[in-house]
């Protein structure tokens, strides 16, 4: 099977700070040329959290390649906590949290927060059920930053050397991988050429 993995398009944070805010005009025209991009592909579902922004981006991908759109709460984006602020001492909170996961302590929670290790209990039962326990169908999951880490983790074991190393992934990036189970290989690293290609 193939899986489109695509993180959300640029949200309007200053509409609603690190909660749930929606997309802002930016991230709807990113939204639109992610629909134009993949129109033609063969999707047989969307899926996306319940958080805005992803809905709002997923909702035009599935539209155009006309395949239902399926919401997964538990793909939400990894709790903030109280860092949802996102300010300077936050920034530093965020990276101190995010080095301890690289050197392998994931249990780490952010403050008032989730932990990498929570967010992968919850992500994963999803992966498995549309993914690994699939029917072989080709779908995409619009997620989230962290949560899409995840899910790359899980299914491409040899990508990075533990759960905790962070892949920088961009508003709208395209992961492409092919595989069936949970072995897949990457076809396309964070592609983002359908924001900077005019025309159809």
């Amino acid at each position: 099977m193939r899986l489109l993995l695509i993180r959300h398009a640029e949200p309007d944070v200053y509409l609603d700070p690190g909660c749930d805010p929606p997309l802002n005009a930016t991230g709807r025209a990113q939204a639109a040329c992610l629909a134009e991009a993949l129109k033609d592909s063969a999707l047989d579902r969307v899926l996306c959290s319940a958080m805005k922004r992803s809905a709002e981006t997923a909702r035009p991908l599935a539209a155009a390649v006309g395949a239902p759109l399926v919401v997964e709460p538990e793909l939400r984006e990894i709790e903030m906590g109280r860092l949802w602020r996102w300010g300077p001492e936050d920034h530093r909170e965020w990276d101190r949290v995010v080095a301890q996961w690289g050197e392998g302590r994931t249990d780490v929670c952010l403050p008032e927060g989730e932990s990498l290790d929570e967010v992968a209990v919850r992500v994963r039962p999803v992966v498995a059920r549309h993914v690994a326990d699939g029917d072989g169908g080709d779908i995409a999951i619009v997620a989230h930053g962290v949560v899409n880490n995840v899910i790359l983790t899980t299914l491409c074991p040899g990508l990075l050397s533990s759960l905790g190393n962070y892949l920088p992934i961009d508003h709208t990036g395209i992961w492409e991988l092919e595989g069936s189970e949970s072995t897949f290989r990457i076809l396309r690293r964070n592609d983002t050429r359908h924001l900077t290609q005019s025309g159809p």
